[in-house]
């Protein structure tokens, strides 16, 4: 193992980086689209070639969107993953009162945090919540299921849907790409790995579960090829 290696402690696979990837594509791409549509008046785009393509690129991006965390669910092993934004406890209580002190003025003192720490967590969540009521609305206006009241309702859904979500993505991106004391964890969704100092300190309950399991397995490789006699 070299120097760099070393240095470097793997946080995801290539199955998660693609599926990330996909979604973050599908969604940024329907994400420009929609609001020009919204705000351009869905009528008027009805009746021009630029109108039409805006509403092609936007339903390829609803297709990546959703699709990309389905192939995920059937095929990966980790598909219950996600259930993890779920369980709550007192470090997670404890994340809430000092992240405002930490991500604006700097300092530590934040408690220590499994693989996804808690503003992860939250935003997972608000994007499973909304992610599906934007799908299921979008698809619905798509083929035209409902009309009426309830078809208003439907749009109502999912442009609110869309602006809620608008808002955690902004404030992930912000955090993972661009603060300068967190932004070196966009790297692992990049590369599958992060630095070992980085997720000792910011994600100490599961740094410390692979280090352990790393060290069981160096004692089992070491003593399969200690010599006897």
């Amino acid at each position: 193992m070299s120097k760099q290696q070393t240095k470097l402690i793997r946080r995801y696979q290539l199955a998660d980086m693609l599926m990330h990837w996909a979604v973050a594509i599908g969604f940024v791409l329907a994400l420009i689209t929609g609001y020009l549509i919204f705000f351009k008046g869905t009528a008027t785009l009805l009746d021009n070639s630029t109108g039409l393509t805006l509403r092609l690129v936007h339903r390829i991006g609803a297709v990546f969107f959703v699709a990309a965390p389905i192939v995920y669910f059937i095929f990966s092993k980790k598909r219950f993953g996600f259930l993890a934004v779920f369980k709550w406890d007192k470090s997670d209580l404890g994340w809430l009162k000092a992240a405002p002190k930490h991500y604006f003025i700097g300092g530590d003192g934040m408690p220590p945090q499994a693989k996804y720490n808690t503003g992860q967590k939250l935003y997972y969540l608000f994007a499973l919540v909304f992610g599906l009521l934007l799908a299921a609305t979008g698809f619905a206006l798509w083929f035209n299921w409902f009309t009426g009241a309830v078809g208003l309702f439907m749009v109502v859904v999912h442009d609110v849907s869309a602006l809620v979500i608008t808002l955690f993505f902004g404030v992930h991106v912000y955090l993972s790409a661009v603060h300068p004391r967190e932004r070196i964890a966009f790297n692992a969704m990049v590369t599958g790995y992060m630095e070992r100092e980085y997720a000792e300190h910011h994600h100490e309950l599961w740094y410390n579960k692979i280090k352990e399991t790393e060290e069981n397995t160096s004692k089992k490789s070491h003593k399969k090829h200690k010599p006897t006699g």
